[in-house]
């Protein structure tokens, strides 16, 4: 390894690229999805491209910015797109880390008033309720125009299975080759657009300075406490060997194939009405094309009137259907279980099978790497159609993906990759790890599952939830917001 420099010549081992094609694995496992993003910040010499919807204030968000921290000091320039959300990372969400002259933040369509660096950003107005409500849901991470991690992780630490009370199974890809470039013209769409809040240099003051280096001992004092505290199983920082090892190692297990990377452009928040996710049509599109069979890992599966016709226009054709998403017990917020739970039965008339997660499903401990096995929920976008055609990305089945966020995610013609990706998605599909739900002659659903003994199992309401989350669900679920969720 002493003579792999670069990402780009890491990632080069064992591979052989092909005009017209890039390299993709799928990573499943949060602790590996966790070290591909830092060996990515360790090993970048030139540049590095964040655009994340959240980037939370824990142990994953602290010890990313605190190595970015660190890459920007030894020269990389840094350029990190966020969607302001409650919660954010505190350094990430201050002047302080822009301060650094090789560190730029933006906030892409920001709905509150920023402060210093960040002033003046562009406040709603009456007749912006469309912009108001839209948010960037994109996730991708781009490391010297060589490497790309896009998928459905946020930077928090449900997501990569160390939170101490709710971890979610959840899906990326790391790619290179023609697809990085797409990546990169996407993310500069919405670097420079108007809705983009940069902060303004000319703001920074002797005091910023002051406080960027006094948070480079706080931080790092910061993440080891949190690691600590919150008994970390993952390493905060990795020897810049380590990391090349790892992409190469990531590198050598890419199946080539065929792509296509889908965004919407960041003009989808000025629309008017509902207009359809250009990332929806692509889904669509992949399943109005299958001849026998579809599998779908969806978090938020909140079908409406469009997508549940091509549902049943799909089974009738007499591909078999299988989708799961979040039961009441797994789901990590309510809202979304509302209209979940609202379109149960109009799925399951489609004549797809319809399956919820289990939040004790034994295949927990393939993802929780916390001390303490937490309930299990999902954060999967992922599709298989006819194992030939396989989609990774930001894009949940719901109103919201589809007529407000934005999203991304990438398309894969490939039969070796939907193998591997649709391994995966059936094994939460085996009995002991979800539920099965069907409706009985009455009208009243089943949840049927089993035991890890193998002992059959059935329920006739939501299963495994406590009391009050139960009447908090059902008076949600008479509210009429769907259009929201």
């Amino acid at each position: 390894m002493a003579k792999q420099e670069t990402i780009a010549q890491a990632s080069r081992q064992r591979t052989v690229r092909r005009e017209g094609t890039s390299g993709f694995e799928m990573m499943a496992d949060g602790k590996e999805a966790y070290l591909a993003r830092l060996a990515v910040v360790e090993a970048a010499q030139k540049t590095l491209d964040f655009q994340y919807f959240i980037w939370a204030d824990d142990v994953c968000g602290t010890v990313f910015a605190d190595r970015l921290l660190a890459a920007a000091d030894r020269g990389v320039k840094v350029r990190m797109l966020l969607d302001i959300t409650h919660g954010a990372q505190t350094e990430v969400k201050s002047a302080i880390l822009a301060a650094h002259s090789n560190i730029e933040i933006a906030f892409f369509n920001p709905m509150t008033a920023l402060k210093g660096v960040f002033a003046g950003n562009p406040i709603p107005v009456i007749g912006e309720i469309d912009r108001m409500q839209s948010r960037m849901h994109n996730k991708i991470l781009i490391a010297d125009n060589s490497l790309l991690i896009g998928g459905g992780r946020n930077l928090a630490d449900t997501y990569f299975g160390v939170d101490q009370k709710h971890n979610m199974r959840d899906l990326d890809f790391i790619a290179k080759g023609p697809v990085v470039s797409a990546a990169a013209k996407s993310f500069n769409l919405y670097w420079n657009s108007p809705l983009t809040r940069k902060g303004d240099r000319t703001k920074l003051t002797g005091k910023d300075q002051d406080k960027l280096r006094a948070m480079r001992r706080s931080i790092e004092r910061k993440k080891h406490h949190l690691a600590h505290h919150h008994r970390c199983p993952y390493p905060v920082t990795l020897a810049r060997q380590d990391a090349l090892k790892l992409l190469a190692d990531l590198s050598g297990r890419m199946i080539w194939a065929e792509y296509e990377f889908i965004a919407d452009p960041p003009e989808r928040m000025l629309r008017k009405g509902k207009i359809a996710s250009p990332v929806w049509r692509t889904v669509e599109d992949a399943i109005e094309g299958s001849q026998k069979n579809m599998v779908m890992h969806a978090a938020y599966l909140i079908p409406q009137e469009e997508t549940l016709a091509l549902l049943e226009e799909t089974s009738k054709r007499g591909v078999t259907i299988q989708l799961l998403t979040n039961s009441l017990a797994s789901i990590d917020g309510l809202l979304a279980m509302t209209g979940i739970a609202n379109r149960r039965k109009e799925v399951i008339q489609t004549g797809a099978e319809y399956y919820e997660l289990n939040a004790r499903a034994p295949a927990r401990k393939d993802y929780i790497h916390s001390p303490k096995i937490t309930p299990l929920g999902m954060h999967t976008k992922g599709l298989v159609v006819d194992d030939r055609i396989s989609f990774i990305g930001s894009y949940n089945m719901d109103p919201r993906s589809k007529y407000i966020n934005t999203e991304t995610g990438v398309i894969i013609n490939s039969p070796a990759f939907a193998k591997r990706l649709k391994k995966y998605l059936m094994q939460d599909l085996q009995p002991e790890n979800c539920w099965h739900v069907t409706q009985e002659k009455n009208g009243c659903l089943n949840w049927s599952g089993r035991t890890q003994q193998g002992q059959p199992i059935q329920h006739h309401r939501d299963p495994e939830v406590p009391l009050k989350k139960r009447v908090s669900y059902w008076l949600l679920t008479h509210l009429p917001w769907e259009d929201l969720l």
